[in-house]
C-alpha cells in the first residue's frame, strides 16, 4: 500500500529549524517501505525556505507546494487531499522517525482490517537534554489526547469521511480528529514498539489559555449531542465529568468510549472528594 506523509512547514529559515528539518526528511528517505511519498505544505515563506524546498524536489524526496493557509490544520487537509496514498500521516517539522520501520509496522497494523494505527513515541526536551515516553493512554480519550498524534497512521478514504481536520482548531485539532473517529465507531489498532521522535516545546506548550478555550469549544462540540445542558467550560477546567454525560457516552459501541467512561467516572469521584476537604 502507498502512503503519504504530510508535513506542514514555514519560514524554516528565520525558525532556525534547516537542520531539524532535514533530519525529518532522511527519516522519512530511510524507510524500508519505499512505497511512500513526501508531500511538504509550505504556507507561502519569505525567507529562502522555497529554495530549500526546490533542493529537495530535484532529488526526488518531496513534493510540495507553497501557498498561504488558514492555520496548521488547514495546510495538513490540503496535504491530505493533494495525497496519492491509500494510507496518510502526518509529521512535523521538527519531529522524525527514529524507527526505520515506522512505515512498515504501519502498513502491516492497517493490512489486518483496521481504520487507523496508533504506536508510542519518544519526545525529546533538547532544553532539559532529556526525553521521555509518550505512551498510550486510552482510558483518558474521553478527557485528553489518548496517544501521541505523531505515531498516527489513518486511511485516506476514513480521514476524508469524518471531514478531515476541523480549521477552526489552531492546537489540538489532531485530539478532536481522534475523538470522532471512536465517537462515529472506528476502529484503531496500537503498534507496540515507538515509532517516531517529537520535540517538545510545540504551541501546545506555550499557550495554555488557548488551549483551554479549544477544549471547551472540543467539549461542546462532540459531547453536547449527548448531554445539551452540561457545563462545558466547568468540565474542561475541573476535568470533572457529569454522571448524566458518562452515562450516555457508555451506550456508545466502542469498548474504548466505555472503558474511557469508567476511568472518567471513578477519576471525577476523587476530584470532587478532594474539592471538599
Amino acid at each position: 500500500m502507498k502512503v503519504s506523509v504530510i508535513s506542514i512547514v514555514f519560514n524554516l529559515i528565520q525558525a532556525k529549524r534547516v537542520k531539524t528539518f532535514v533530519q525529518m526528511l532522511k527519516s522519512v528517505q530511510q524507510q524500508t517501505h519505499t512505497d511512500t511519498e513526501h508531500i511538504i505544505i509550505d504556507g507561502a515563506s519569505t525567507d529562502g525556505t522555497i529554495e530549500l524546498l526546490k533542493k529537495y524536489e530535484q532529488k526526488g524526496w518531496i513534493k510540495y507546494i507553497s501557498k498561504p493557509d488558514q492555520g496548521i490544520y488547514d495546510a495538513m487537509n490540503t496535504g491530505a487531499q493533494l495525497s496519492q496514498g491509500e494510507i496518510i500521516t502526518f509529521l512535523n517539522s521538527d519531529d522524525y522517525f527514529h524507527n526505520s520501520k515506522a512505515i512498515e509496522l504501519a502498513v502491516n497494523a492497517l493490512s489486518r482490517g483496521y481504520d487507523f494505527s496508533y504506536a508510542p513515541i519518544i519526545i525529546l526536551n533538547e532544553k532539559k537534554k532529556g526525553q521521555e515516553i509518550g505512551k498510550i493512554k486510552l482510558e483518558r480519550l474521553l478527557r485528553n489526547m489518548p496517544f501521541p498524534h505523531p505515531g498516527m497512521f489513518i486511511f485516506k478514504d476514513i480521514f476524508e469521511k469524518i471531514g478531515g481536520f476541523d480549521k477552526k482548531f489552531k492546537l489540538i485539532g489532531d485530539y478532536d480528529l481522534i475523538l470522532r473517529l471512536y465517537l462515529q465507531g472506528y476502529h484503531g489498532v496500537a503498534i507496540k514498539e515507538t515509532l517516531a521522535t517529537f520535540r517538545r516545546g510545540g504551541l501546545t506548550d506555550q499557550k495554555e489559555e488557548l488551549h483551554l478555550e479549544e477544549k471547551v469549544y472540543l467539549y461542546r462540540k462532540n459531547y453536547s449531542q449527548f448531554c445539551p445542558h452540561a457545563d462545558f467550560e466547568k468540565i474542561a477546567k475541573t476535568y470533572i465529568f457529569p454522571l448524566s454525560l458518562l452515562k450516555a457516552l457508555y451506550q456508545c459501541p466502542s469498548s474504548e468510549i466505555r472503558r474511557s467512561c469508567l476511568w472518567i467516572g471513578a477519576n471525577s469521584l476523587k476530584r470532587k472528594i478532594l474539592e471538599k476537604l
